[in-house]
């Protein structure tokens, strides 16, 4: 199954390099982002703060800015 990267959401799996093609697609709802490659951690800022984006997150971009959910269930 192929990922559609221009859909306005996104839910993280274990492909970071995904999320972060997803994310080059949806540049205008956050103001930047940085991965760190030992901790392999993925950091976004955007309009409401910064948020860590961890695997089964679901990212939105439907309303101009990314909106970030947490699973909990995992």
């Amino acid at each position: 199954m192929s990922k559609d990267f221009q859909a306005e959401r996104y839910t993280v799996d274990a492909n970071m390099a995904d999320t972060i093609a997803w994310l080059l697609h949806h540049q205008d709802c956050y103001e930047s982002f940085q991965y760190d490659a030992i901790q392999q951690q993925l950091v976004v800022q955007h309009a409401n703060g910064q948020d860590i984006i961890r695997e089964g997150d679901y990212l939105n971009a439907g309303y101009g800015i990314l909106i970030t959910a947490h699973n909990f269930a995992k």
